[in-house]
C-alpha cells in the first residue's frame, strides 16, 4: 500500500511545552515524543504545571483501564485463571460502557475546560463557541471515524473523549438538524456497542461481490470467527493481524451508509483513530466554505494506478453534501459499482475519492485549495517555510492515543493566548515541537543573550529527507562537525544531516536544508546520524516572518 501511493505536494514569545525523548535517545523507543519534559517546564508557574499534570494524570488512567487490565490479564501472573481474565474483561466492558454514557463528564471537564484563567486571556472568550457561523456548520455537518477490530481497543476510547469534549455530538440515527451539534458515526469492521456510542460494521452490507472475494470473504470470516467464539475480544482483535486488507473495503461503504443516516448535511467529515484535529479551526475553515458547491478538501496524494488524485484518509477529508448528494444520493448502490476497482487497489481511501470526483456533476480534477492546512505527517516532521509559517493547520497525523490527549492540552494552551476565534497557525505549533537543544538556543536567542548552545545538535537523528524541499547535497566529510561548518558557510542552510553508512568509511554524506526548517524524529537503523540546526537564522526567520495578519481561517 506504501508503495502505491506519494504525496501529492505569530510566533509566540516562549516556549511553554517541551518534550521528553531529547535528553535519552533510550527514552525515545519508550516514550512518546510529545510527551512534556518536566526538567525544562520549570519555566511554567507552579499551579499550571499542576494543572497540566493531573489532566494527563486523567486521560492517561482512562487509558490504562484499557491497557493495564489487559496487561495483568494476559501477560501476568500464570496462576491466574482464564476465568479471572475474562471477568476482568468484562468488568473492563462495564466500566467503559458507564463511563462513556455518563460518567465521563467530569474527566471531559477537566480535559477541555480547565480553569477560566485557562481559556479567558484579558478576561475575554478565547475560544469559537460565539462564532455563529461556526455553530452553524457544526449543525449541518457528519463525521464519520474509521478504525479496525484490531487497534479499536488502542485508540478508540480516547477519541471518543475528545470528539465528546471538542463537539459533543449527536449519536443518534436520525438527520434532524441541530443548531451547533454535528452528527457522529463510528465504522469498523465488526460491530460494538461502548454507552452511548454504537461501532458500525463497515462490511456488514458489502455485495455479493465483495463477499464472493476470496481474500475479503477469508480475512472477515476469520476475524468475525474469532470475536464470535472468544469473549476475550480486545486481545482477540489484536492478535489478528490481516485487518489493513479489509480496510480497502470500509471506505465506499460506510459513506454509503453515513449518507442513508443523514442525506442533507451541507459537510461530511471523515478521519482515523491516529488522527488529531483542530476541530474548532476545521469548522471555522468550512464557514469560510461555500457547501452548494461540489468540493472535496484534505491532503492530495496520487495513486500510482492511473496517476490518480485523492484525498488522503490519514487526514481530514472533507465532502461538500451537494457532492455526495449528486453521487450517493443518486444511486443507492453507488459503492458496489465500484467493487471491481476496490479488488485490484491498495487503497480504499483513493477509490472514494476517485468515484466520487468522476461521477460528480461536473467531473472535479482538484480538491478544493486548502493549502498545507491539512497534514498527513507528525507534527515533527511537518517542513515549515515561508508559505507556510502563517498558514492554519488542521491536523496531525500518525499519532499515538496519548500523544492525542497530549495535544488537546497544548491547543488549549496555544487558543489562551490568542484572541477569540483565531484559528491555529503552523507558527504556534512550531514553538511546542522543537528538540529541547534547539529550545534552549531560541530562548537564548530571544533574550538577546550568547550562548555556547546557538549551534544545537542531536545524535541518532534525522531532521529531514534528501527528498525534502530547500535540501541540496554539500561535500562529503568525515564528521559531524564538519558538516555542520559548510551549512554555517552557506547562506540560508538552518539545518543539516551527517550521515555514514559504517565505520569504515572515512567520509560520510552532508546534506543542507536552506530557507525552512524541519524538526525531524529520532533515528534508530544501522547508520550514525547527526542533526543540527543553526539557532541564529531559525530565530531570524522567525522574525522576518510575524503573523500580523494571517488567514481568518
Amino acid at each position: 500500500m506504501v508503495n502505491s501511493r506519494t504525496s501529492a505536494s505569530s510566533r509566540t514569545p516562549h516556549v511553554v511545552v517541551t518534550y521528553q525523548g531529547d535528553d535519552e535517545i533510550a527514552d525515545q523507543q519508550q516514550h512518546s515524543l510529545l510527551l512534556p519534559d518536566r526538567a525544562t517546564g520549570a519555566s511554567v508557574g507552579e499551579k499550571r504545571q499542576c494543572r497540566c499534570w493531573k489532566r494527563l494524570v486523567l486521560v492517561i488512567s482512562i487509558l490504562a483501564i484499557g491497557i493495564g487490565i489487559f496487561e495483568a490479564a494476559f501477560h501476568g501472573k500464570e496462576a491466574e485463571s482464564l476465568q479471572a481474565a475474562k471477568n476482568k474483561i468484562h468488568q473492563l466492558e462495564q466500566e467503559l460502557s458507564n463511563k462513556v454514557k455518563g460518567g465521563y463528564n467530569q474527566v471531559l471537564a477537566t480535559i477541555s475546560h480547565g480553569t477560566p484563567s485557562d481559556h479567558v486571556p484579558n478576561g475575554k472568550e478565547a475560544g469559537l463557541s460565539m462564532d455563529r457561523d461556526v455553530q452553524r456548520v457544526m449543525g449541518k455537518s457528519v463525521i464519520v471515524l474509521k478504525t479496525g477490530a484490531s487497534v479499536l481497543f488502542e485508540r478508540l476510547p480516547v477519541q471518543l473523549l475528545l470528539a465528546q469534549s471538542a463537539f459533543q455530538p449527536r449519536l443518534d440515527d436520525t438527520s434532524q438538524s441541530d443548531q451547533a451539534r454535528p452528527s457522529m458515526l463510528v465504522y469498523s469492521d465488526s460491530a460494538l456497542q461502548l454507552g452511548e456510542f454504537t461501532v458500525h460494521d463497515a462490511l456488514a452490507n458489502v455485495s455479493s461481490f465483495v463477499r464472493n472475494n476470496k481474500e475479503f470473504s477469508q480475512q472477515y470470516t476469520e476475524l468475525h470467527s474469532l470475536l464470535d467464539n472468544d469473549q476475550d475480544r480486545e486481545w482477540t482483535a489484536t492478535e489478528f493481524k490481516d485487518g489493513w486488507k479489509l480496510d480497502k473495503w470500509k471506505f465506499l461503504y460506510m459513506w454509503q451508509d453515513a449518507f442513508r443516516h443523514h442525506p442533507d448535511a451541507d459537510w461530511y467529515i471523515g478521519y482515523e483513530a491516529d488522527t488529531f484535529v483542530f476541530w474548532k479551526s476545521l469548522f471555522k475553515f468550512l464557514s469560510q466554505q461555500d457547501a452548494s458547491r461540489e468540493h472535496i478538501f484534505g491532503c492530495g496524494s496520487i495513486l500510482m494506478r492511473g496517476n490518480e488524485l485523492f484525498a488522503n484518509g490519514g487526514c481530514p477529508y472533507i465532502m461538500s453534501g451537494t457532492l455526495m448528494r449528486s453521487t450517493f444520493g443518486k444511486d443507492d448502490k453507488f459503492a458496489s459499482k465500484f467493487d471491481s476497482d476496490v479488488s485490484t487497489s491498495c487503497c480504499g481511501d483513493a477509490e472514494l475519492s476517485i468515484a466520487l470526483r468522476k461521477h460528480a456533476s461536473v467531473p472535479i480534477d482538484k480538491l478544493g485549495d486548502s493549502g498545507s492546512r491539512f497534514q498527513n505527517q507528525r507534527p515533527r516532521e511537518i517542513l515549515f517555510d515561508a508559505d507556510k509559517w502563517c498558514e492554519p493547520i488542521l491536523n496531525f497525523h500518525h499519532l499515538k492515543p496519548h500523544e492525542v490527549a497530549v495535544w488537546t492540552q497544548i491547543e488549549i494552551d496555544i487558543r489562551s493566548k490568542k484572541r477569540a476565534n483565531q484559528t491555529i497557525l503552523h507558527s504556534d505549533v512550531f514553538d511546542y515541537i522543537v528538540t529541547k537543544p534547539l529550545k534552549i538556543a531560541l530562548d537564548t536567542l530571544a533574550q538577546n543573550e550568547t550562548s555556547s548552545h546557538l549551534l544545537p545538535t542531536k545524535q541518532h537523528w534525522q531532521a529531514f529527507t534528501n527528498a525534502d524541499h530547500g535540501v541540496r547535497q554539500a561535500r562529503p566529510v568525515p564528521d559531524p562537525d564538519a558538516c555542520q561548518k559548510q551549512c554555517l558557510e552557506s547562506n540560508g542552510c538552518t539545518t543539516w544531516l551527517w550521515s555514514k553508512p559504517n565505520n569504515h568509511d572515512q567520509h560520510a554524506d552532508c546534506h543542507m536544508m536552506h530557507y525552512a526548517v524541519r524538526i525531524g524524529e529520532p533515528y534508530n537503523g544501522a547508520e550514525q546520524r547527526t542533526s543540527g540546526w543553526i539557532a541564529k537564522r531559525i530565530h531570524e526567520f522567525q522574525l522576518q516572518h510575524r503573523c500580523n495578519d494571517p488567514p481568518a481561517a
